[in-house]
């Protein structure tokens, strides 16, 4: 018996294991599982960017003339403006990788 030997074994192939479902989300697929996180993720987005636009409104509104407070104000409502156009980046994305990889049934894994 040499080293070779020793260190050869035999490997089965194992079935798939059976998977269950996650109680309350009827996710069967990976293109289904994917649109739900991604969904949470963006309707979490949405609330946050209309809050900070909200934000910047009161700010701009109560700035006075101030030319600081106006600045202020501007800025928060730029960055509210970018986060909004990032969340439609991230659903065209999203929308383009599930229709390219067009992703295979979860049971299969």
């Amino acid at each position: 018996m040499n080293l070779l030997s020793l260190l050869e074994s035999k490997v089965y192939a194992q079935t798939a294991a059976p998977t269950t479902p996650i109680e309350g989300i009827p996710v069967t697929t990976v293109n289904e599982l994917v649109t739900v996180i991604t969904n949470i993720l963006i309707i979490v987005g949405v609330a946050v960017v209309i809050v900070f636009l909200a934000m910047g409104f009161i700010k701009y509104i109560t700035s006075g003339g101030d030319k600081n407070a106006v600045d202020s104000a501007q800025k928060t409502l730029t960055y509210a403006v970018i986060g909004g156009v990032g969340l439609l980046i991230v659903y065209g994305i999203r929308t383009l990788l599930l229709t390219l990889l067009s992703a295979e049934d979860l049971s299969t894994y």
